[in-house]
């Protein structure tokens, strides 16, 4: 097998990872006491989606990471887009539906960037609620492991010198650690003061926890394995740069971040080991 090819395949298994993640969104949105409300979601559960989303759950994988950092990525976008940050950057966007479901102020710019292919294919999927684009949607087919993509997001209108929101959601577990402080560095190499920063990422504790070995197999089975665990998110964060408030699930389950609702414990098992965060750019 060539290099060329194994990333071909690493692509492939890395876009329907995108779309698992919106069978669980939509299997959120449709419970009486969602923690997560996302109606669109249910237009990217196709049948090849929601065969990966069942092979996944029965191999262990959890939801609560996946549901967990939709709301508070949510509350977060709405309050920053709210003082007046016009552009946001969602990396590795994948089945994303934000740019439709929220109520973004009027001329707010929101650029997508994932692998090529798979945007064109979630905007098929959207179709049929193109018109409650509620932004000035932007997007860009790049892998983000190239250079090339900060180039192409500054000519489609990105402008480095102001404030921008950055979501880095459900990618961090598959990059080298390498790749990952690269991200970090050049996020922060474009963006103006006041620019915010929501990830999230695996605990180091979710590597060492039996009760996940099954799933880490599965993943590394379809070629996407779970490759970066961290300690501390936040203080890794702060290091790079950034004023950071990271949470793992336990912690916002026990009430310790104070603008996000306590999501329920069917959300945050003890095995699921995962943070969230939030970091400024001073």
């Amino acid at each position: 097998m060539t290099d060329a090819t194994r990333r071909d395949d690493g692509h492939t298994a890395v876009k329907e990872t995108g779309f698992i993640t919106a069978v669980i969104r939509a299997m959120e949105n449709d419970r009486p006491d969602a923690y997560l409300a996302d109606p669109h979601a249910a237009l990217l559960s196709t049948p090849r989606s929601r065969a990966l989303a069942e092979e996944a759950l029965a191999a262990g994988g959890t939801v609560g990471s996946v549901i967990v950092r939709g709301r508070f990525g949510d509350i977060a976008l709405g309050e920053a887009t709210a003082q007046g940050i016009g552009q946001v950057v969602c990396l590795a966007a994948g089945g994303d539906t934000r740019a439709w479901r929220l109520p973004f102020p009027p001329g707010t710019r929101f650029f997508e960037i994932d692998l090529p292919g798979q945007l064109e294919a979630k905007d098929a999927l959207l179709a049929p609620v193109a018109d409650r684009l509620t932004c000035r949607r932007v997007t860009l087919g790049e892998d983000l492991r190239d250079g090339t993509w900060p180039r192409r997001l500054k000519e489609a209108g990105y402008d480095g010198t102001r404030p921008a929101v950055w979501i880095v959601e459900g990618l961090l577990p598959y990059l080298e650690p390498e790749h990952f402080t690269r991200l970090l560095t050049r996020i922060g190499q474009m963006s103006g003061p006041g620019s915010v920063l929501l990830a999230d990422a695996p605990h180091a504790a979710y590597f060492q926890d039996p009760a996940n070995a099954a799933f880490l197999a599965f993943m590394r089975a379809r070629g996407s394995a779970f490759r970066l665990g961290l300690e501390d998110f936040g203080g890794l964060l702060d290091r790079c740069g950034w004023q950071a408030e990271a949470y793992t699930l336990r912690e916002l389950a026990a009430g310790r971040c104070p603008w996000v609702p306590a999501p329920p414990e069917r959300l945050c098992p003890p095995r699921d080991h995962h943070w969230v965060a939030r970091a400024r750019l001073a």
